[in-house]
């Protein structure tokens, strides 16, 4: 009977001294006694700031629930005011632009002057585990000096509060995936011209006395940045009539064929392009837009057909003196 006892105490003793081990209990007194834990590691280590990483799940993976416990552990660090915690995004920005993606596998240099960086003796790394009992929670402390563990905090998270929903939805079956038709989807719009660096739709033409105003947007398709520039004089609209409205300086100061559209990879800009009517100019409805372009293709040309004045903008007001 002696030997069973001496076992037990043995192994509740070997499991006190590898870290702060807590069950659960209610939500807010969990997450209490995991930072708990986290402070007594590290005032033990003497260390008073402390990064903390986003947590992973069980394969590594930082998920909506890992950087949501992250988030409440340092709730609770910072209401028991024993630690200083660096603001998490600065944490993330510096490590990203170390190219730094796990605290464990850092080498000790590039740790060390991300430590530097943000100026903490400490970082937290955490995983979890979602069990029937709640979410196991591990936390260790990892000395930016050598890159090695120094402490460790577990604690038992019930699954209460905000995590329930978020553990119903990591636990969901994938959505079910409607494959869309095959084929080029064609753009809202009045008519569109696209090729392998951007889209370009007209959206509107509004007429206002001897004017009209064309709306566009352009996306990026390419994997690069893209500058679209036309050439002013020769991107015209051409009227059903043969008349050929044109631009001016004045009139596209500010516009596309003057100061060009930069656009990142996927971005999605506006631009507006003003003609001016021909002589003797009637009164007509259908256009073809010649687009002249410049950038990122050299003198390359196409021409949407079929263009109509959508909205009749009223005349300018006149001033009697």
């Amino acid at each position: 009977m002696i030997r069973p006892l001496l076992l037990i105490s043995g192994f509740l003793l070997s499991t006190l001294l590898s870290g702060h081990v807590f069950a659960a209990g209610n939500y807010e007194e969990s997450l209490k006694l995991l930072a708990d834990g986290v402070i007594a590691e590290s005032v033990k280590a003497k260390k008073e700031r402390l990064a903390i990483i986003d947590f992973t799940d069980a394969t590594g993976v930082v998920t909506p629930i890992g950087q949501f416990l992250a988030e409440e552990l340092g709730t609770q660090l910072l209401v028991a005011g024993e630690l200083k915690v660096v603001e998490r995004k600065l944490v993330s920005s510096t490590l990203k632009k170390r190219h730094i993606s796990r605290i464990d596998a850092a080498s000790p240099k590039a740790l060390k002057g991300a430590a530097k960086a943000i100026r903490t003796d400490l970082f937290a790394v955490g995983s979890y585990i979602d069990s029937p009992d709640g979410i196991l929670v591990t936390v260790k402390l990892i000395n930016p000096s050598n890159a090695q563990a120094i402490g460790t905090a577990r604690g038992m998270i019930p699954k209460a509060g905000p995590l329930i929903e978020m553990v119903k939805e990591a636990n969901a079956p994938p959505p079910v995936k409607v494959e869309s038709p095959k084929g080029p989807t064609t753009p809202d719009g009045l008519g569109f011209h696209r090729n392998e660096f951007y889209e370009l739709v007209v959206q509107t033409l509004k007429r206002q006395d001897n004017q009209i105003r064309m709306d566009l947007t352009i996306e990026n398709r390419s994997p690069r940045d893209v500058k679209l520039l036309c050439l002013l004089h020769d991107t015209l609209l051409k009227d059903d009539q043969g008349g050929q409205w044109a631009q001016s300086v004045e009139g596209n100061r500010e516009g596309l064929c003057t100061r060009g559209v930069e656009l990142s990879p996927r971005e999605k800009g506006r631009a507006v392009l003003t003609f001016a009517a021909p002589a003797n100019a009637t009164a007509v409805s259908q256009f073809t837009f010649s687009f002249y372009e410049q950038s990122p293709r050299r003198d390359a040309t196409f021409a949407i057909e079929g263009l109509t004045v959508e909205t009749l903008m009223p005349p300018a007001a006149t001033v009697t003196p």
